[in-house]
């Protein structure tokens, strides 16, 4: 006997229950009319992947907030579903149903959707233009913007968040100690 194990979390947010997923594999054929009235294809899409899941868990407003937060930091994810391993993907949208019955559990559906990521690249200039000034950044003719500075910032805001200034919750990270965790840390239980 075999047995399919998968996470029911999406993302960071664990869920008690997935109640069901809905996969969506979809390719997009382009039609092109011709003369004759025909549709032609030249070629075919992959159009991201798309899954729904209908799921519940318990401390409704804490899960809810924890999912909209997740959402919001539009971070890509890895979701691990019985059918399949999806990888890149976002929360697209978030429905939650509240009744009489459901009132202490959260139940929604989520639409997750893959995200394409490429990077990008530059080419020569197509006029020639060997001075380098039409490619640098801010330059005249450009087609880059520029690094932000504190001459081109419209206010003292913008002008520290251009130099690096610091601004509060942007501070350093500092690591536990080698010899102490940081559960005991927490708890004062088995420090040395």
């Amino acid at each position: 006997m075999s047995v399919i194990a998968f996470s029911t979390s999406i993302g960071p947010v664990p869920m008690d229950c997935v109640i069901s997923e809905r996969h969506s594999s979809e390719l997009d054929i382009t039609e092109i009319p011709i003369e004759t009235g025909a549709k032609i294809t030249d070629h075919a899409i992959i159009v991201p992947k798309r899954i729904t899941l209908d799921a519940a868990a318990g401390g409704a407003a804490a899960t809810y907030a924890a999912l909209v937060a997740f959402q919001e930091s539009r971070v890509p994810f890895t979701l691990v579903t019985g059918l399949t391993i999806y990888n890149s993907m976002l929360i697209k949208r978030i429905d939650a149903d509240r009744d009489a019955g459901t009132s202490r559990i959260l139940r929604c559906r989520c639409d997750l959707q893959e995200v394409i990521i490429v990077a990008t690249s530059y080419a020569a200039d197509p006029d020639g233009d060997t001075t380098g000034e039409r490619g640098k950044p801010g330059g005249k003719e450009s087609t880059r913007a520029a690094a932000p500075s504190t001459e081109r910032a419209g206010d003292t805001v913008t002008g520290d968040r251009a130099t690096a200034t610091q601004q509060r919750g942007d501070a350093a990270i500092t690591s536990a100690p080698a010899d102490k965790s940081i559960l005991s840390g927490i708890t004062g239980i088995g420090s040395q």
